[in-house]
Protein backbone atom coordinates (compact mmCIF):
# COMPACT_ATOMS: atom_id res chain seq x y z
CA UNK A 1 0.00 0.00 0.00
CA UNK A 2 3.22 2.29 0.79
CA UNK A 3 4.17 1.92 -2.67
CA UNK A 4 0.35 3.00 -4.11
CA UNK A 5 1.08 5.90 -1.67
CA UNK A 6 3.85 6.54 -3.27
CA UNK A 7 2.89 6.78 -7.15
CA UNK A 8 -0.11 8.48 -6.32
CA UNK A 9 1.54 11.31 -5.28
CA UNK A 10 4.72 11.67 -7.82
CA UNK A 11 4.55 14.27 -9.95
CA UNK A 12 4.58 12.35 -13.21
CA UNK A 13 4.00 8.39 -13.51
CA UNK A 14 5.03 6.22 -16.10
CA UNK A 15 2.03 3.76 -17.43
CA UNK A 16 1.26 0.86 -19.70
CA UNK A 17 -2.13 0.95 -21.16
CA UNK A 18 -3.40 -2.54 -22.79
CA UNK A 19 -6.02 -2.65 -25.14
CA UNK A 20 -8.05 -5.93 -27.30
CA UNK A 21 -10.53 -4.47 -29.01
CA UNK A 22 -14.03 -6.20 -30.69
CA UNK A 23 -12.10 -6.54 -33.83
CA UNK A 24 -9.56 -9.33 -31.81
CA UNK A 25 -6.42 -7.92 -34.13
CA UNK A 26 -3.77 -7.99 -31.42
CA UNK A 27 -3.22 -5.69 -28.14
CA UNK A 28 -2.53 -2.33 -28.73
CA UNK A 29 0.21 -1.41 -26.01
CA UNK A 30 0.96 2.52 -24.97
CA UNK A 31 3.70 3.71 -23.03
CA UNK A 32 2.42 7.22 -21.36
CA UNK A 33 4.17 9.93 -19.26
CA UNK A 34 1.30 11.48 -17.69
CA UNK A 35 1.42 15.02 -15.21
CA UNK A 36 -1.02 16.20 -13.18
CA UNK A 37 -4.64 15.50 -11.49
CA UNK A 38 -8.05 15.34 -12.51
CA UNK A 39 -9.11 17.50 -15.20
CA UNK A 40 -5.57 19.39 -15.33
CA UNK A 41 -3.89 15.75 -16.23
CA UNK A 42 -1.78 15.86 -19.37
CA UNK A 43 -0.13 13.05 -21.04
CA UNK A 44 2.30 12.45 -23.71
CA UNK A 45 2.53 9.21 -25.72
CA UNK A 46 6.27 7.86 -25.08
CA UNK A 47 5.91 4.72 -27.39
CA UNK A 48 2.86 2.38 -29.57
CA UNK A 49 3.27 -1.13 -30.63
CA UNK A 50 0.32 -3.41 -32.01
CA UNK A 51 1.10 -7.27 -31.26
CA UNK A 52 -0.98 -9.55 -33.63
CA UNK A 53 -2.54 -12.45 -32.18
CA UNK A 54 -1.45 -15.58 -34.34
CA UNK A 55 -4.13 -16.57 -36.23
CA UNK A 56 -5.09 -19.67 -33.99
CA UNK A 57 -5.51 -17.16 -30.59
CA UNK A 58 -7.81 -15.31 -33.11
CA UNK A 59 -9.90 -17.87 -33.93
CA UNK A 60 -10.42 -18.95 -29.91
CA UNK A 61 -11.20 -15.28 -29.19
CA UNK A 62 -13.87 -14.88 -31.88
CA UNK A 63 -15.71 -17.83 -30.59
CA UNK A 64 -15.74 -17.19 -27.07
CA UNK A 65 -18.96 -15.46 -27.71
CA UNK A 66 -20.56 -18.87 -27.41
CA UNK A 67 -18.13 -20.41 -26.03
CA UNK A 68 -18.06 -23.33 -23.14
CA UNK A 69 -17.21 -22.25 -19.74
CA UNK A 70 -14.06 -23.91 -19.54
CA UNK A 71 -12.51 -22.69 -22.46
CA UNK A 72 -13.28 -19.24 -21.59
CA UNK A 73 -11.72 -19.63 -17.93
CA UNK A 74 -8.77 -20.83 -19.42
CA UNK A 75 -8.72 -18.24 -22.27
CA UNK A 76 -8.68 -15.92 -19.69
CA UNK A 77 -5.28 -16.94 -18.22
CA UNK A 78 -4.04 -17.35 -21.84
CA UNK A 79 -4.56 -13.98 -23.12
CA UNK A 80 -3.34 -13.10 -19.39
CA UNK A 81 -0.07 -13.93 -19.99
CA UNK A 82 -0.04 -13.12 -23.51
CA UNK A 83 -0.81 -9.36 -22.89
CA UNK A 84 2.07 -9.11 -20.23
CA UNK A 85 4.22 -10.31 -22.99
CA UNK A 86 2.94 -7.56 -24.83
CA UNK A 87 3.98 -5.30 -22.27
CA UNK A 88 7.32 -6.62 -21.82
CA UNK A 89 8.16 -6.81 -25.26
CA UNK A 90 7.47 -2.82 -25.56
CA UNK A 91 9.34 -1.80 -22.65
CA UNK A 92 12.44 -3.76 -23.88
CA UNK A 93 11.95 -2.25 -27.55
CA UNK A 94 12.01 1.40 -25.93
CA UNK A 95 14.65 0.03 -23.35
CA UNK A 96 12.97 0.61 -19.86
CA UNK A 97 12.46 -2.19 -17.12
CA UNK A 98 9.16 -2.69 -15.79
CA UNK A 99 10.80 -1.10 -12.64
CA UNK A 100 10.58 2.24 -14.08
CA UNK A 101 6.91 1.84 -14.75
CA UNK A 102 4.51 2.53 -11.88
CA UNK A 103 1.46 1.16 -13.34
CA UNK A 104 -0.37 -1.02 -16.09
CA UNK A 105 -4.01 -0.02 -16.86
CA UNK A 106 -5.51 -3.29 -18.90
CA UNK A 107 -9.17 -3.70 -20.34
CA UNK A 108 -8.98 -6.65 -21.17
CA UNK A 109 -10.54 -8.37 -24.07
CA UNK A 110 -14.92 -8.44 -23.77
CA UNK A 111 -16.25 -11.71 -24.08
CA UNK A 112 -19.92 -10.23 -24.01
CA UNK A 113 -21.88 -7.49 -22.83
CA UNK A 114 -25.53 -6.77 -21.92
CA UNK A 115 -26.49 -3.32 -22.05
CA UNK A 116 -30.27 -2.48 -21.97
CA UNK A 117 -31.89 -5.43 -22.90
CA UNK A 118 -35.75 -5.49 -22.12
CA UNK A 119 -35.69 -8.28 -19.17
CA UNK A 120 -31.95 -8.83 -18.61
CA UNK A 121 -29.42 -7.61 -16.39
CA UNK A 122 -26.62 -5.18 -17.65
CA UNK A 123 -23.49 -7.03 -17.26
CA UNK A 124 -20.70 -7.34 -18.58
CA UNK A 125 -17.11 -9.57 -18.93
CA UNK A 126 -13.76 -8.77 -20.00
CA UNK A 127 -10.72 -11.63 -19.93
CA UNK A 128 -7.11 -11.26 -19.79
CA UNK A 129 -6.00 -11.86 -16.03
CA UNK A 130 -4.78 -9.11 -14.47
CA UNK A 131 -3.13 -11.00 -11.65
CA UNK A 132 -0.93 -12.95 -14.44
CA UNK A 133 0.04 -9.32 -15.88
CA UNK A 134 1.33 -8.29 -12.47
CA UNK A 135 2.93 -11.01 -11.57
CA UNK A 136 4.87 -11.10 -14.94
CA UNK A 137 5.80 -8.34 -14.70
CA UNK A 138 5.97 -7.37 -11.22
CA UNK A 139 4.11 -3.57 -12.38
CA UNK A 140 0.62 -3.06 -10.46
CA UNK A 141 -1.71 -3.61 -12.30
CA UNK A 142 -5.23 -1.76 -12.88
CA UNK A 143 -8.19 -3.89 -14.54
CA UNK A 144 -11.38 -4.51 -15.16
CA UNK A 145 -12.93 -1.23 -15.49
CA UNK A 146 -16.46 -1.81 -16.75
CA UNK A 147 -18.19 -3.35 -13.39
CA UNK A 148 -17.66 -0.29 -11.22
CA UNK A 149 -19.98 1.51 -13.82
CA UNK A 150 -22.44 -0.94 -13.61
CA UNK A 151 -22.61 -1.50 -10.10
CA UNK A 152 -23.94 2.54 -9.67
CA UNK A 153 -26.95 2.09 -12.25
CA UNK A 154 -24.59 2.34 -15.66
CA UNK A 155 -24.46 0.11 -18.86
CA UNK A 156 -20.34 -0.06 -18.37
CA UNK A 157 -19.56 1.37 -21.77
CA UNK A 158 -18.90 3.68 -23.32
CA UNK A 159 -15.41 4.35 -20.82
CA UNK A 160 -13.49 6.36 -23.05
CA UNK A 161 -15.26 9.72 -22.75
CA UNK A 162 -13.26 10.66 -19.71
CA UNK A 163 -9.81 10.43 -21.59
CA UNK A 164 -11.43 11.97 -24.44
CA UNK A 165 -12.32 15.13 -22.51
CA UNK A 166 -8.79 15.04 -20.40
CA UNK A 167 -6.67 14.83 -23.91
CA UNK A 168 -8.84 16.61 -26.35
CA UNK A 169 -11.00 19.64 -25.43
CA UNK A 170 -10.66 22.91 -26.71
CA UNK A 171 -11.80 26.36 -25.81
CA UNK A 172 -14.23 27.51 -28.06
CA UNK A 173 -15.01 24.36 -30.45
CA UNK A 174 -16.76 21.33 -30.22
CA UNK A 175 -15.21 18.29 -30.99
CA UNK A 176 -16.68 14.74 -31.92
CA UNK A 177 -13.92 11.94 -31.40
CA UNK A 178 -15.28 9.05 -33.12
CA UNK A 179 -13.51 5.44 -33.03
CA UNK A 180 -14.12 3.09 -35.89
CA UNK A 181 -13.12 -0.15 -34.05
CA UNK A 182 -15.27 -3.42 -34.70
CA UNK A 183 -17.54 -1.14 -32.88
CA UNK A 184 -18.34 2.39 -33.82
CA UNK A 185 -18.29 4.54 -30.99
CA UNK A 186 -18.27 8.80 -30.44
CA UNK A 187 -17.43 10.94 -27.65
CA UNK A 188 -19.12 14.75 -27.88
CA UNK A 189 -16.14 16.80 -26.34
CA UNK A 190 -17.97 20.52 -25.38
CA UNK A 191 -15.86 22.24 -23.12
CA UNK A 192 -17.63 21.37 -20.05
CA UNK A 193 -17.22 17.45 -18.48
CA UNK A 194 -21.01 17.45 -17.57
CA UNK A 195 -21.90 18.16 -21.01
CA UNK A 196 -20.21 15.47 -22.72
CA UNK A 197 -21.87 13.52 -24.81
CA UNK A 198 -21.06 9.32 -25.90
CA UNK A 199 -22.42 6.28 -27.17
CA UNK A 200 -22.34 3.23 -29.73
CA UNK A 201 -23.73 4.42 -32.91
CA UNK A 202 -23.65 0.82 -34.14
CA UNK A 203 -21.29 -1.29 -36.15
CA UNK A 204 -17.35 -0.10 -37.48
CA UNK A 205 -15.34 -3.13 -38.65
CA UNK A 206 -17.18 -5.70 -36.93
CA UNK A 207 -20.42 -6.89 -39.88
CA UNK A 208 -17.20 -6.06 -42.69
CA UNK A 209 -14.74 -8.18 -41.24
CA UNK A 210 -17.24 -10.80 -41.08
CA UNK A 211 -18.02 -10.68 -44.15
CA UNK A 212 -14.78 -10.85 -45.67
CA UNK A 213 -13.69 -13.77 -43.37
CA UNK A 214 -16.31 -15.76 -44.95
CA UNK A 215 -15.86 -14.89 -48.26
CA UNK A 216 -12.20 -15.84 -47.78
CA UNK A 217 -12.45 -18.38 -45.76
CA UNK A 218 -11.01 -16.76 -42.80
CA UNK A 219 -7.54 -16.36 -44.86
CA UNK A 220 -8.28 -12.50 -45.02
CA UNK A 221 -8.63 -10.79 -41.89
CA UNK A 222 -10.58 -6.90 -43.60
CA UNK A 223 -10.87 -4.99 -46.60
CA UNK A 224 -7.45 -3.50 -47.14
CA UNK A 225 -8.05 0.19 -47.30
CA UNK A 226 -11.96 -0.77 -48.28
CA UNK A 227 -10.47 -1.85 -52.09
CA UNK A 228 -13.41 -4.79 -52.02
CA UNK A 229 -16.26 -1.94 -51.42
CA UNK A 230 -14.80 0.76 -53.84
CA UNK A 231 -15.48 -1.38 -56.69
CA UNK A 232 -18.91 -2.45 -55.62
CA UNK A 233 -22.42 -0.08 -56.07
CA UNK A 234 -24.80 0.13 -52.49
CA UNK A 235 -27.93 -2.36 -53.17
CA UNK A 236 -30.70 0.69 -51.84
CA UNK A 237 -33.03 -1.65 -50.44
CA UNK A 238 -30.99 -4.07 -48.97
CA UNK A 239 -29.47 -1.09 -46.82
CA UNK A 240 -33.13 0.57 -46.70
CA UNK A 241 -33.86 -2.89 -44.23
CA UNK A 242 -30.19 -3.07 -42.52
CA UNK A 243 -31.19 0.92 -41.43
CA UNK A 244 -34.46 -0.57 -39.74
CA UNK A 245 -32.33 -2.36 -37.47
CA UNK A 246 -34.25 -1.29 -33.75
CA UNK A 247 -30.58 -0.79 -32.11
CA UNK A 248 -29.86 2.29 -34.50
CA UNK A 249 -33.49 4.22 -33.23
CA UNK A 250 -32.63 3.87 -29.51
CA UNK A 251 -31.51 6.80 -27.76
CA UNK A 252 -28.42 7.12 -25.58
CA UNK A 253 -27.05 6.01 -23.06
CA UNK A 254 -26.40 2.73 -25.05
CA UNK A 255 -23.71 0.34 -25.68
CA UNK A 256 -23.27 -2.59 -28.27
CA UNK A 257 -20.79 -5.43 -29.96
CA UNK A 258 -20.99 -9.36 -30.86
CA UNK A 259 -23.86 -10.14 -29.36
CA UNK A 260 -25.90 -7.48 -31.80
CA UNK A 261 -23.41 -6.98 -34.54
CA UNK A 262 -21.35 -10.35 -34.32
CA UNK A 263 -21.25 -13.66 -36.14
CA UNK A 264 -25.08 -14.21 -36.26
CA UNK A 265 -26.06 -10.65 -37.81
CA UNK A 266 -23.09 -11.45 -40.27
CA UNK A 267 -24.63 -14.81 -41.43
CA UNK A 268 -27.82 -13.96 -41.89
CA UNK A 269 -26.49 -10.87 -44.16
CA UNK A 270 -24.40 -13.51 -45.99
CA UNK A 271 -27.31 -15.39 -46.18
CA UNK A 272 -30.16 -13.00 -47.67
CA UNK A 273 -27.32 -11.25 -50.04
CA UNK A 274 -26.36 -14.70 -51.63
CA UNK A 275 -27.08 -13.54 -54.96
CA UNK A 276 -25.50 -9.93 -54.61
CA UNK A 277 -22.42 -9.35 -56.24
CA UNK A 278 -19.59 -9.41 -53.48
CA UNK A 279 -18.37 -5.69 -54.26
CA UNK A 280 -21.84 -4.68 -53.65
CA UNK A 281 -22.46 -6.50 -50.45
CA UNK A 282 -18.92 -4.75 -49.26
CA UNK A 283 -20.75 -1.59 -50.80
CA UNK A 284 -23.56 -1.76 -48.93
CA UNK A 285 -22.47 -2.87 -45.44
CA UNK A 286 -19.66 0.03 -45.38
CA UNK A 287 -21.97 2.68 -46.51
CA UNK A 288 -23.97 1.12 -43.23
CA UNK A 289 -21.61 1.79 -41.02
CA UNK A 290 -21.02 5.42 -42.25
CA UNK A 291 -24.68 6.42 -42.24
CA UNK A 292 -25.72 4.99 -39.07
CA UNK A 293 -22.78 7.13 -37.41
CA UNK A 294 -24.23 10.09 -39.32
CA UNK A 295 -27.86 9.30 -38.40
CA UNK A 296 -26.68 8.75 -34.94
CA UNK A 297 -25.44 12.50 -34.91
CA UNK A 298 -28.38 13.90 -36.46
CA UNK A 299 -30.62 11.93 -33.72
CA UNK A 300 -28.94 12.21 -31.01
CA UNK A 301 -25.93 15.14 -31.23
CA UNK A 302 -27.20 17.84 -33.35
CA UNK A 303 -30.04 18.39 -31.47
CA UNK A 304 -27.99 19.86 -28.86
CA UNK A 305 -24.72 20.91 -30.30
CA UNK A 306 -22.79 22.44 -33.24
CA UNK A 307 -20.24 20.26 -34.07
CA UNK A 308 -17.14 22.08 -35.63
CA UNK A 309 -14.76 18.92 -36.42
CA UNK A 310 -14.71 15.22 -36.42
CA UNK A 311 -11.44 13.18 -35.36
CA UNK A 312 -11.19 9.86 -36.80
CA UNK A 313 -9.27 7.16 -34.81
CA UNK A 314 -8.98 3.25 -34.70
CA UNK A 315 -8.71 0.65 -37.94
CA UNK A 316 -11.63 1.60 -39.45
CA UNK A 317 -9.75 5.10 -40.66
CA UNK A 318 -7.83 3.10 -42.84
CA UNK A 319 -10.77 2.29 -44.60
CA UNK A 320 -10.93 4.55 -47.73
CA UNK A 321 -14.33 3.61 -48.78
CA UNK A 322 -15.81 4.07 -45.63
CA UNK A 323 -13.87 7.43 -44.81
CA UNK A 324 -15.43 9.14 -48.01
CA UNK A 325 -18.87 8.03 -47.48
CA UNK A 326 -18.09 9.77 -44.04
CA UNK A 327 -16.93 12.72 -45.71
CA UNK A 328 -19.63 12.62 -48.48
CA UNK A 329 -22.41 12.79 -45.15
CA UNK A 330 -21.09 15.11 -43.27
CA UNK A 331 -20.09 18.25 -45.29
CA UNK A 332 -19.23 20.49 -44.49
CA UNK A 333 -18.01 19.51 -41.39
CA UNK A 334 -14.41 18.12 -41.67
CA UNK A 335 -13.70 15.05 -41.39
CA UNK A 336 -10.10 13.87 -40.28
CA UNK A 337 -7.85 11.43 -38.93
CA UNK A 338 -7.17 11.89 -35.09
CA UNK A 339 -3.07 12.08 -35.89
CA UNK A 340 -3.77 15.67 -37.30
CA UNK A 341 -3.76 16.38 -33.35
CA UNK A 342 -0.44 14.24 -33.20
CA UNK A 343 -1.58 11.55 -31.61
CA UNK A 344 -1.61 8.34 -33.33
CA UNK A 345 -5.10 7.34 -34.02
CA UNK A 346 -4.63 3.45 -33.42
CA UNK A 347 -2.95 4.16 -30.11
CA UNK A 348 -6.10 6.17 -28.47
CA UNK A 349 -7.72 3.35 -26.77
CA UNK A 350 -4.60 1.99 -25.64
CA UNK A 351 -3.74 5.43 -24.18
CA UNK A 352 -7.08 5.96 -22.68
CA UNK A 353 -6.95 3.09 -19.97
CA UNK A 354 -3.50 4.37 -19.48
CA UNK A 355 -5.23 7.21 -18.45
CA UNK A 356 -8.21 5.41 -16.36
CA UNK A 357 -5.63 3.59 -14.57
CA UNK A 358 -3.87 6.66 -13.29
CA UNK A 359 -7.25 8.07 -12.55
CA UNK A 360 -8.25 5.24 -10.13
CA UNK A 361 -4.82 5.12 -8.51
CA UNK A 362 -5.53 9.14 -7.74
CA UNK A 363 -9.29 8.28 -6.68
CA UNK A 364 -10.82 9.83 -9.22
CA UNK A 365 -14.33 9.21 -10.89
CA UNK A 366 -13.90 8.17 -14.47
CA UNK A 367 -16.88 7.42 -15.86
CA UNK A 368 -19.33 9.94 -17.25
CA UNK A 369 -22.73 8.90 -15.83
CA UNK A 370 -24.20 11.15 -19.02
CA UNK A 371 -22.81 8.76 -21.15
CA UNK A 372 -23.09 5.24 -19.31
CA UNK A 373 -26.48 6.23 -17.51
CA UNK A 374 -24.54 5.97 -13.99
CA UNK A 375 -26.82 7.00 -11.21
CA UNK A 376 -23.23 8.97 -9.76
CA UNK A 377 -19.59 9.32 -10.78
CA UNK A 378 -17.58 6.35 -9.48
CA UNK A 379 -13.99 5.38 -9.57
CA UNK A 380 -13.34 2.23 -11.79
CA UNK A 381 -11.12 -1.07 -11.96
CA UNK A 382 -9.70 -3.51 -9.39
CA UNK A 383 -5.94 -2.55 -8.49
CA UNK A 384 -3.50 -6.04 -8.28
CA UNK A 385 -0.58 -5.68 -6.37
Amino acid sequence: MRRLARIREKRTRIILGLMSGTSADGVDVALAQIYGRGLTTRTQLLSFATYPFQQEMRKRILKLFSARAQEICEMNFVLGEFMAECALKLLCQVGLSPQQVDLIGSHGQTVYHISGQAGRKNSTLQIGEGAIIAARTGVITVCDFRPADIAVGGTGAPLVPYADFILFRKKGRVRALLNLGGVANVTIVPEKLEEVIAFDTGPGNMILDGLIRIKGRGKKKWDQAGQVAAKGRVDRELFGQLMNHPYFSRKPPKSTGRETFGEAFVRDLWNRARQMPFEDLMATATYLTAASIHRSFQQFIFPHFMVDEIFVSGGGRHNQTLMNFMEGLFQPIPVQPLNNLGIDGDAKEALAFALLADATIQGVPANVPKATGAKRPAVLGKIIL
